[in-house]
């Protein structure tokens, strides 16, 4: 092997030494990757990562004194650079998931062919480098005040997305127009995982979750610029990501006043804070995020159950009395064959749609793998040509803002409910 600093170097893991050896003998002729050595257990391969520095760990997911997922969480706190990329005979979704939380870029399932180790490798090793060339390239240090001599800055656009109806695309979608709002506008964006319990922001954009919203737990009191932007993460496109928790039971942890202060704290320093969700209206913090949203972007699509559930959120934003154009319904897969007519459900909802999204096809499932936001990896595909207009709108100012006052008309004789208590003083109305 030649000493070239170009090549990428590989450390197999792998308690299977056949195994072991059938890798290293499939990348033997790429010119462009090395294997540096390999490791038959998880302590070891810990042991060898911090002794060689790799570009890339190739990890096995169950071996017998300590698996992979584990290995993986060690090697990314304590071997800066190190990217990982875990291997396992079983595809399942929790798999993935536990892989991807524990810090892994990709997930191959075996068998795989020799294709697609080296295609999986090389995009991990060119994404990695490509966020080191980006990091020095911010266009404003984390702080800094948004106008000069100590004018009083503007505060900024919070902008959540919301469904009733849960598996409808609502993550991938404030993924990938966050890092739209930011290519276009160039401005100060922030994206915060809401989803306080099960959020999947980190895995979407490959952010290793090193910190996440709870290390401001028992910081509230005493949070500043300085404080909040030591526990964001910066994605490759310069967008800052405040993480979730990343295990549930964290997630109680943080209350509605917790996020209330966070919130106006980001509003200080950023010119449009987006907001994951998730769908129910039950937690205190999920109303909080809505209350202080100043857009809420509802996802929903052509279909009877998630229509249903769109009306009836828009009858308890009746009664929680927002304004009618601080709701914006974004319709994904617009491109169905086999829903309801858009113009007809508009008609029966009441509220107009405001910005339709495209399936995006296989692309869009790829993208969410590969955790690669598919506006930056396909821009010329569907889904992306639809985010960047719903961008256009959003830095436009023009979303939502069209609504006809037809639409929007309430029925003669309906009574005006005040708002109290949230929806928790809703449900008690309504007993």
């Amino acid at each position: 092997m030649t000493d070239n600093p170009h090549k990428i170097r590989l450390l197999v893991v792998d308690d299977i030494v056949e195994t072991r050896n059938n890798l290293i003998n499939l990348l033997y002729f790429e010119r462009d990757i090395e294997v540096v050595d390999s490791a038959t257990r998880g302590q070891e391969g810990i042991d060898k990562a911090k002794k060689l520095n790799p570009d890339i760990v190739l990890m096995d997911i169950n071996m017998p004194d300590m698996n992979g997922i584990q290995a993986t969480e060690i090697i990314m706190k304590q071997v800066p650079g190190v990217a990982v990329i875990m291997m396992s005979v079983q595809g399942e979704q929790d798999y993935l998931r536990q892989a991807m939380r524990a810090g892994a870029r990709e997930f191959l399932v075996k068998p795989f062919s020799g294709d697609e180790l080296v295609s999986s490798i090389r995009h991990v090793y060119q994404d990695e480098q490509s966020k080191r060339r980006f990091a020095p390239q911010t266009q404003y240090q984390p702080g800094t005040p948004a106008t000069p001599n100590g004018a009083e800055a503007s505060q900024g656009e919070i902008i959540s997305i919301f469904s009733p109806k849960g598996g409808i695309g609502r993550t991938t979608i404030v993924t990938n127009l966050a890092v739209a709002v930011k290519q276009i506008s160039k401005k100060r964006v922030a994206l915060v995982d809401g989803s306080l319990f099960f959020g999947d922001v980190g895995i979407m954009m490959d952010i290793r979750n090193t910190k996440t919203i709870s290390d401001l737990q028992g910081r509230i009191e005493t949070l500043d610029t300085q404080l909040l932007q030591d526990v964001m993460l910066t994605h490759s496109s310069e967008l800052k990501v405040l993480l979730a928790p990343s295990k549930p039971d964290q997630g109680e942890l943080i209350t509605a006043d917790d996020l209330k202060k966070i919130l106006k704290e980001l509003k200080n320093n950023y010119d449009y804070i987006f907001v994951d969700t998730f769908s129910s209206l039950k937690e205190e913090t999920q109303l909080t995020i809505l209350d202080m949203s100043d857009l809420i972007l509802t996802v929903m699509s052509l279909e009877m159950t998630a229509i249903k559930d769109i009306r009836l959120f828009l009858e308890v934003t009746e009664i929680l009395e927002y304004p009618k154009d601080k709701i914006a319904l974004v319709l994904n897969r617009a491109d169905s064959k086999h829903g309801l007519r858009a113009e007809n459900i508009e008609a029966t909802i009441g509220h107009q749609i405001a910005a339709n999204v495209s399936s995006g096809g296989p692309a869009v499932t790829l993208s969410i793998n590969r955790g690669t936001p598919l506006v930056i990896d396909a821009p010329d595909n569907p889904f992306s040509k639809d985010i960047n207009a719903l961008a256009h709108k959003i830095v436009d100012g023009t979303i939502g803002k069209k609504e006809e006052a037809a639409t929007g008309a309430k029925k003669n004789g309906k009574v005006k409910t005040k708002k109290s208590g949230g929806l928790f003083g809703l449900f008690a109305r309504r007993k």
